[in-house]
C-alpha cells in the first residue's frame, strides 16, 4: 500500500514546487518592471533637467549677445558720429552738436515733462500734454499718504501762510520719523525696497506723496494689491504704478543745497532724509547706471564718508529733543490762550493723529 502512495506524493510535491516557482518568477517578473519603470523615470528627469538647463543656457547666452550687440551698436553710433564730425572738419563745415533726443524733455510736445519725472503733475487732467500711466513699474506711488498738520491746513486754505507756523521744523521731522519707522516695515513684507522716499512739497500735485521703489515689478504689483484701498490714519490710500525709475531727475537738485529758489513751491521732488541715511545709495542712481565708470562711485561714496564722519542724524535729534520738548510747552500755552481768546473753536478732529513714546500708527 505504501508503494502505491509514493507516486502520488511524488507528484503532489512536484506540483507544490512548479507552483512555487511560477510565484518566484512572477514576483521577479513584477520586481523587474518596478526596477524599470523607476529607472526609465529617472532617465527622464536627468533628460528633463538637462533640457532646463541647456534653455537657461541659452537664454543667458542671447542675453549676453544682445547686451554685447547693443554695446556694439552704440560705439558704432558714437565712432559714426565722431567720422561725421572729422569729416566736417576736414571738409571745413561748421561743427555743431547733435540733436538731443525730445522724449521727456520740455521740447516734447506730445508727454508732460513733469509727469515722467515725477508722476504727478501740477495741471493734473487739465495738461494740455499726454500723462503716459504705466502698465507695470517697480516704483509704486501712495498719493498724499504723509500728512502734518501744517499740510493738513494748507489743503484747507492754499493761500494762509502762517497755517503751519505753530510746528517747527524739528517737530515736523520727528512725525516724519515715526510715520518712517511704521509704514516702512509694512511695504518691505511685500518684497525687497530700495528706494523710499517721502515728498515735503506744499504743491496740492506733491504734497505728502510716498514713493516706494521695489526691485522688481513682480513685487510692486504685490505690494499694489496689498495697499491699494486699505486704510491709514483714517484715509484711505491710492496706489498707482509711477513712471519714477531714476531719482537723480525727480529731485530737485538745488534741494540738497537748500539753494531752491521756489522753496517747497518747487514742482521738482523735494524729499525728507530717510533717519540714517537708509537708500543712500540708489539716491543717485549708481546701481542703475551701467555706463558709469568707477570714479563717479567712488567720488559719491567719499562725499558719503565725509557725511558719516560729522555728527549722525540720530545724534542731532536726540541732541534737539530738548529744545524741541521746550519749544512744544511754549507752543501749547500761546494755544491754549489762543483758544481762549477766540470765538470760534478750532477743528482739531482734522489734526493728524500724533503717537506717544513706545506706540505707533496703527494700519486698518
Amino acid at each position: 500500500m505504501s508503494y502505491c502512495m509514493l507516486p502520488v506524493l511524488r507528484q503532489r510535491r512536484h506540483a507544490e514546487w512548479l507552483e512555487r516557482e511560477r510565484l518566484a518568477q512572477e514576483e521577479f517578473r513584477l520586481r523587474c518592471e518596478r526596477e524599470e519603470t523607476a529607472r526609465k523615470r529617472k532617465e527622464e528627469e536627468e533628460e528633463r533637467i538637462k533640457e532646463e538647463w541647456e534653455a537657461q543656457q541659452r537664454r543667458e547666452e542671447e542675453e549676453k549677445e544682445q547686451k554685447q550687440q547693443a554695446k556694439r551698436d552704440r560705439e558704432e553710433a558714437v565712432q559714426k558720429m565722431l567720422d561725421q564730425a572729422e569729416s566736417q572738419l576736414e571738409n571745413g563745415g561748421p561743427w555743431k552738436n547733435p540733436e538731443a533726443p525730445d522724449f521727456g524733455t520740455e521740447q516734447d510736445r506730445a508727454n508732460c515733462p513733469f509727469f515722467l519725472k515725477t508722476g504727478a503733475c501740477r495741471f493734473g487732467d487739465r495738461c494740455s500734454r499726454k500723462h503716459v500711466h504705466p502698465l507695470s513699474s517697480p516704483t509704486l506711488m501712495i498719493r498724499g499718504m504723509f500728512a502734518t498738520f501744517g499740510m493738513d491746513q494748507r489743503s484747507r486754505d492754499d493761500y494762509d501762510t502762517d497755517a503751519c507756523l505753530e510746528y517747527s521744523e524739528e517737530e515736523v521731522l520727528q512725525q516724519f520719523v515715526d510715520f518712517y519707522e511704521d509704514v516702512l516695515p509694512e511695504f518691505k513684507g511685500a518684497g525687497k525696497v530700495v528706494q523710499f522716499k517721502v515728498s515735503c512739497n506744499f504743491e496740492p500735485h506733491l504734497r505728502g506723496n510716498v514713493y516706494v521703489q521695489f526691485d522688481t515689478e513682480e513685487q510692486c504689483r504685490e505690494a499694489f494689491m496689498m495697499f491699494n484701498g486699505r486704510w491709514y490714519a483714517g484715509k484711505q490710500l491710492q496706489c498707482e504704478f509711477s513712471p519714477v525709475t531714476r531719482w537723480k531727475t525727480a529731485i530737485c537738485g538745488l534741494f540738497d543745497r537748500q539753494k531752491c529758489p521756489k522753496g517747497k513751491h518747487c514742482n521738482f521732488l523735494h524729499v525728507y532724509r530717510n533717519p540714517g541715511n537708509e537708500f543712500w545709495e540708489a539716491d543717485r542712481d549708481l546701481h542703475m547706471s551701467p555706463d558709469r565708470g568707477g570714479g563717479g562711485v567712488g567720488s559719491f561714496t567719499g562725499r558719503f564718508s565725509e557725511r558719516s564722519n560729522r555728527s549722525s542724524w540720530t545724534e542731532r535729534s536726540q541732541s534737539r529733543r530738548g529744545d524741541r520738548e521746550r519749544r512744544s510747552r511754549s507752543r501749547e500755552s500761546r494755544v491754549s490762550q489762543r483758544r481762549r481768546s477766540s470765538a470760534c473753536p478750532r477743528q482739531d478732529a482734522l489734526r493728524w493723529p500724533q503717537p506717544s513714546n513706545g506706540e505707533s500708527l496703527h494700519w486698518t
